[in-house]
């Protein structure tokens, strides 16, 4: 299995018993001979790198094979989280599309509801026209 390295960047990184170390920030990829590693930006904001051998399991998060110490968040008191990532729903992905559909529509440059392209007005039919669906609208 291999994992692309867009999805690895911003993958949160935890020590086997569960503590989270930090974020991958990039690939350390090594000149002639050594092994691959990642760079994890640690929650006390250091930077880690990482041998792939050390990695148990990466899927949706990346769990070590052995503890990495870091030292606490530099704010006495404050506990750090793991970044939360925000995917967007379909419906809130829709409603994007359509929210940048209605505002061109505003500056006088409509687009089409159906696949966003922008629309063209036929005079002799006195309608708005897709070239992309092949439709008035």
């Amino acid at each position: 299995m291999s994992i692309p390295r867009s999805k690895l960047l911003g993958m949160q990184v935890y020590n086997p018993d569960g503590t989270y170390v930090g974020t991958v920030q990039d690939i350390a990829l090594p000149i002639g001979e050594g092994e691959i590693s990642i760079q994890v930006l640690a929650k006390d904001q250091s930077v880690k790198t990482i041998e792939w051998s050390k990695i148990a399991a990466a899927g949706d998060i990346i769990i070590l094979k052995e503890k990495v110490e870091v030292a606490e968040a530099p704010v006495p008191g404050a506990t750090q989280t793991p970044p939360q990532t925000h995917t967007p729903s379909p419906t809130e992905a829709v409603k994007g599309v359509f929210s940048k559909i209605i505002s061109r529509a505003r500056e006088g440059k409509p687009l089409c509801p159906h696949c966003g392209k922008p629309l063209t007005y036929i005079k002799q039919y006195q309608r708005w026209y897709c070239y992309n669906c092949k439709r008035y609208v």
